[in-house]
């Protein structure tokens, strides 16, 4: 696991050695054991390494024979050792036991098409100097992220953004587009950055230089066929066979691993695999809250444990320790993400880093088998509005929508009043036309328009052959998944010095699980039905049957107590106020409402809060570059210490 930056110069002009090296530094988290850097007249290059494989050789970039092709990578090609057994045959030369060095043989033997052979997660840069050819690629789910600027004619790219602010040396501006997205989801979605002129490249494509321009060309998607005609017993039979499989290559590493443990489905499973598949026991991670029992996990995760028989670890997170750690949030994430749980993972990778250096998690369970409440939610509305649209009552849910206090209330007369393909926006989609309309300062609302609703209608239609459910996970997984989920995991756990790896979400698996009927994965009110009833093989029912809980944090309780007083002070001050998005009473009337308890509004708060922190982290930032590199050595310095 590593971070990866560059500076491609088509024209031959040179690359500043100075600004390779302060791009690397910048990401000095996410590969700790060793920094390196390499330049000609076109290209330089940049690359921190936390060694998991191949403990004394792998150094990047690495080349081939002739020192003609050349990679710099960060990931896991899980299948290396069956692709470099195939590229053998051929005739290639291998000089390391690197998964890195697979890249640079495939790219020669197959050239664009290597990433069709590679199974696993990875964002990676290949030069080609016979050519004078630069390639970049990202896995097909979007597990690692790969980020890009154009500069002058050059192309910039980096694991994270920050090396790109660097490159970019101007103050940083958030397109109004992306500040719509965040307000709306809680994240910022597809190609779009909160960064003006950072773009991400999308999750299963590709990058070429191309008469002066990046061409980005897709590579992979999510499977459009009909429904597969299969049994619930040979589905389920296949399915644990896939889960085996996949937890098995997630587990090839030099270095030791553990997984994350919160006694739900997702991480149970893993972690039940990881130990039939383990010489050893296994080392399992749990976090649990200090003024909060209802929202621990640890007791569920506890069990599980003790029944898997693994060497299970437990931490605590306090109340201050969450608010404290919000700016730090911002800085590592860089793209304002409003969820919770990435502070808490952040923290548990911390003391995980102290026994492993790979984690294996169960992000993508509730994807891939419709395991989200809100799936079940959205398909009864959509039956709903149906039924009554014709009457007329469909345009009267939506004008009481704008009517009624409650923002909850409101958000579900929206969603009566429209088509399902119009209203799902999402896993975390709570701001529907009436929420929206009531935060927005008038001129602003006016500017951004409606490229939000735009693209999730064009997300949703995708499919041919889709049914409700399949179209809402298509949604999901290339929207909240990897903008959302994705990001977040491999940026918090990157600044633990942690290798993240997610299993269930191998393309394989994923690719299957889109297969199945929408009676496999939602049956009545049971959602994840075939991998809730694949589970009961390896834990307890109870276990597999409890309430769904995710990776909880107690914000509503905190919002509302604890944390009231510094909440108020940082979204009423005056720099909050002159942004110029919101209006300044709506503002104050959430945290009011909330505090009384007369609705949860802790998801609205904690948006306004993390919208701002992030202006104050990257554009009240005076002398950025210089300003930028001082924040990230003082945050280092005091994770070091928690």
């Amino acid at each position: 696991m590593c971070g990866i930056c560059g500076v491609f110069d088509p024209r031959g002009g040179g690359i500043d050695p100075g600004l390779i090296q302060g791009m690397t530094r910048l990401m000095a988290d996410r590969g700790p054991d060793e920094e390196s850097t390499w330049f000609n007249a076109y290209i330089g290059m940049g690359h921190r390494r936390l060694t998991v494989i191949d403990l004394a050789a792998g150094a990047q970039p690495v080349f081939n024979e002739d020192k003609s092709v050349l990679v710099i990578y960060n990931g896991e090609i899980y299948n290396y050792r069956q692709v470099r057994a195939e590229l053998e045959r051929f005739g290639h030369v291998f000089s390391t036991q690197t998964d890195t060095e697979v890249i640079v043989h495939a790219y020669e033997q197959y050239g664009e098409a290597c990433v069709d052979h590679f199974r696993g997660m990875f964002a990676f840069a290949v030069y080609d100097a016979r050519r004078n050819k630069i390639f970049l690629a990202r896995d097909r789910l979007g597990v690692k992220p790969l980020y890009y600027a154009v500069v002058g004619g050059k192309l910039c790219f980096a694991s994270e953004v920050k090396p790109l602010l660097l490159a970019l040396n101007r103050p940083v501006r958030a397109p109004l587009a992306a500040v719509d997205f965040f307000m709306s989801t809680g994240y910022v979605a597809g190609d779009l950055t909160m960064f003006e002129g950072v773009h991400q490249l999308p999750p299963g494509h590709f990058m070429r230089w191309t008469d002066g321009a990046p061409e980005i060309r897709r590579y992979w998607d999510l499977p459009d066929h009909p429904v597969a005609h299969i049994s619930e017993e040979a589905a389920e039979e296949q399915l644990a066979a896939l889960l085996r499989e996949s937890v098995e290559l997630c587990m090839v590493s030099d270095v030791p691993v553990g997984a994350f443990l919160s006694g739900g489905v997702d991480s149970s499973v893993v972690a039940a695999n990881m130990e039939a598949l383990s010489p050893g026991k296994v080392k399992t991670f749990a976090l649990g809250f200090d003024d909060s029992q209802e929202h621990s996990e640890l007791p569920h995760a506890r069990r599980v444990a003790a029944h898997l028989g693994t060497d299970h670890v437990e931490h605590i997170l306090r109340s201050d320790d969450f608010f404290e750690d919000l700016s730090s949030f911002v800085l590592r994430t860089e793209e304002p993400i409003v969820d919770p749980s990435g502070i808490a993972m952040y923290h548990l990778a911390v003391r995980a880093r102290q026994d492993v250096t790979v984690i294996l998690s169960g992000e993508g369970g509730d994807e891939i088998l419709s395991g989200y409440p809100i799936y079940r939610t959205m398909s009864g509305l959509d039956r709903t509005h149906s039924l009554r649209s014709a009457s007329g009552a469909a345009f009267m849910a939506r004008k009481l929508g704008s009517m009624v206090k409650s923002e909850k209330l409101a958000k579900y007369l929206d969603w009566l009043g429209t088509d399902l393909g119009s209203a799902y926006k999402g896993m975390t989609n709570d701001v529907t036309d009436s929420v929206r309309s009531r935060f927005y300062d008038n001129g602003f609302s006016t500017e951004v328009g409606d490229v939000v609703a735009k693209r999730y209608r064009e997300l949703f239609d995708t499919l041919e052959h889709g049914n409700a459910l399949k179209r809402m996970a298509y949604v999901d997984f290339k929207s909240w998944l990897p903008d959302n989920q994705l990001i977040k995991t491999d940026k918090v756990t990157m600044a633990a010095s942690v290798e993240l790896r997610v299993p269930l979400l191998d393309h394989k698996l994923v690719e299957f699980c889109m297969s199945l009927p929408a009676s496999f994965r939602l049956r009545g009110t049971t959602g994840k039905y075939l991998l809730k009833k694949t589970a009961e093989r390896w834990i307890p029912k109870s276990v597999v049957h409890r309430k769904k809980q995710g990776f909880p944090t107690p914000i509503a309780q905190w919002f509302r107590q604890d944390l009231f007083d510094r909440v108020t002070a940082l979204l009423l001050d005056r720099r909050a106020a002159e942004r110029g998005f919101f209006r300044q009473g709506y503002v104050e009337s959430v945290l009011a409402r909330h505090r009384t308890g007369k609705e949860d509004l802790s998801r609205r708060i904690l948006t306004f809060v993390m919208l701002e922190l992030w202006h104050r982290t990257f554009v009240d930032t005076p002398c950025l570059p210089v300003g930028l590199a001082r924040q990230v050595i003082d945050r280092r310095s005091q994770a070091r210490t928690i």
